[in-house]
């Protein structure tokens, strides 16, 4: 299992996800520094509030992965 994060603007539209850390620490971590530099770029619209959330996830392979 590996932890994910998602960043949603104000208008709860997706900015930016990222995945493949190992703690939810790690993925909460990496989600606020990609939100500080995200409202620092001006990308994030209304204000430049942000939420960030974590997650786990599991990657299923398929066949001949």
């Amino acid at each position: 299992m590996a932890w994910s994060f998602e960043i949603r603007d104000s208008n709860h539209v997706v900015a930016s996800t990222g995945k493949g850390f190992e703690t939810n620490k790690a993925a909460m971590a990496a989600g606020r520094k990609k939100a500080r530099e995200l409202k620092a770029l001006g990308s994030l619209p209304g204000g430049g509030m942000a939420t960030v959330k974590a997650e786990q996830y599991s990657e299923v392979l398929g066949p001949g992965k």
